[in-house]
């Protein structure tokens, strides 16, 4: 009973996948490059960026509210604690508050645009980029007291991510074979997240392949990019609050044939 009530449902992670690269295609074929730049990607204040805000927000009182967790008490609270923790993490990426508030407690090191300064590598080369990179942590001349912010903001963010998706690996993939509906949308999530990262990072890599300039030209293919990045982050917001619905309602269900 539990596989025909079912049977379906895992299709609607990948059908809405499908649908929003494809919206996000369409708007890539219609817009001038330089207007979706602006639309998409404008240092976090872009209409698409703060639309995106009120998914990821929507993900902390849905996950206590729809737990989609089984359990005991403890073990709910810990790992819906553990989630909200996560996305309110992801807000204040989104929003670049942890850039803002390294120049508030670290002017002497970074710029009030969140960029690194006043430091050296090793080479004598003067220390870019952010912050929040390998490089800043095993430079010398870096605060303590910065380095441990950056930690703090890893492990919050990245390391909680990644503890729960190895506290939940196992089910997760024996869920994909068994067309499970909340494993199949948690793959999309996934996707969605490695496209972003892709796209983030191909228009470095293809300039660093050319011996291109850093400065970026807002082109057909970097808006390309910025349309998927931007595109990708929505569809992880959005991919999480579906699969909690999902998961609270599978496990209700099983609870109620009990």
């Amino acid at each position: 009973m539990e596989n025909n009530r079912f049977s379906k449902s895992f299709l609607v992670g990948p059908v809405l996948f499908v649908l929003c690269i494809a919206a996000l295609l369409v708007t890539w074929c219609v817009m001038e490059p330089v207007a979706l730049r602006n639309a998409f990607d404008r240092g976090g204040y872009s209409p698409f960026e703060l639309a995106t805000l009120p998914f990821f927000a929507a993900i902390i009182p849905l996950v206590w509210w729809k737990c989609p967790f089984t359990g005991s008490a403890r073990r709910r609270a810990i790992l819906c604690t553990a989630v909200s923790i996560v996305a309110f993490m992801a807000l204040v990426k989104e929003l670049d508050l942890h850039l803002m508030l390294m120049h508030r407690l670290f002017p002497e090191v970074v710029k009030p645009n969140g960029m690194v300064y006043g430091l050296v590598k090793p080479n004598g080369s003067a220390l870019t980029g952010t912050p929040f990179k390998m490089r800043f942590l095993t430079n010398g001349g870096a605060p303590i007291a910065a380095k441990a912010l950056v930690l703090v903001y890893f492990g919050s963010f990245f390391g909680l991510f990644a503890a729960l998706l190895a506290y939940f690996a196992i089910p997760l993939f024996k869920g994909f074979f068994s067309l499970h509906p909340v494993a199949w949308t948690m793959c999309c999530f996934g996707s969605s997240g490695v496209m972003v990262q892709i796209m983030d990072r191909l228009p470095a890599w293809y300039r660093h392949a050319k011996g291109l300039p850093k400065e970026k030209v807002i082109d057909s293919c970097s808006a390309l990019c910025t349309c998927l990045e931007e595109g990708g982050e929505m569809m992880i917001a959005i991919f999480a609050l579906i699969a909690i619905v999902q998961a609270h309602r599978y496990y209700n269900a099983s609870r109620a044939q009990m």
